[in-house]
């Protein structure tokens, strides 16, 4: 009688074993659960380096119809950081400014290594005096929506002469 309970007492806690087995795969997903947020709590602001190219900082007077925008570009090496995730920059403009056209700057840059891209930027309000080199930083906007702030860059005036019998009729 003993040994009839004891395979019964058995059976049942291997069905109830068997019944738990969807434990293991809810554990699982709680791990995974936790893991990513963890790594969204303590995920800082990763730090964008901007190595602006010597001779390639312009800016001049672009226009859309009758209005007056401020054209930037800038050839950079530009790297992040980050040793686990990519960065995409999606968007660059002069700080002070409101970007106004895409121009294509968007670029992803993998952990560990150096790009080498273009940044520019049709933007207003015009933030610098027409004829004359302008210094400031670029905001370089990430896939997460982060503002990175450039060192200051000097851009040369590429706009020709600015005088009243130049302008466009």
């Amino acid at each position: 009688m003993q040994q009839i309970r004891w395979a019964l007492c058995r059976a049942r806690m291997g069905l109830v074993i068997e019944n738990l087995g969807w434990l293991n795969s809810l554990n699982g997903f709680l791990k995974a659960l936790a893991d990513r947020l963890a790594d969204a709590i303590t995920r800082r602001k990763p730090k964008l380096h901007v190595h602006p190219i010597a001779g390639n900082e312009i800016w001049c007077i672009a226009r859309q119809g009758d209005v007056e925008l401020m054209q930037v570009v800038c050839w950079a090496d530009v790297t992040h950081d980050d040793s686990k995730h990519a960065m995409m920059i999606m968007d660059v403009y002069p700080e002070g400014t409101t970007p106004q056209v895409s121009m294509g700057s968007r670029k992803l840059i993998e952990p560990r290594t150096l790009v080498h891209i273009q940044l520019a930027a049709i933007v207003k309000p015009i933030v610098a005096a027409k004829g004359k080199p302008w210094t400031g930083r670029l905001v370089v906007v990430d896939q997460f929506h982060r503002k990175h702030k450039t060192q200051k860059i000097e851009f040369k005036w590429v706009g020709g002469p600015q005088d009243s019998a130049q302008a466009p009729k």
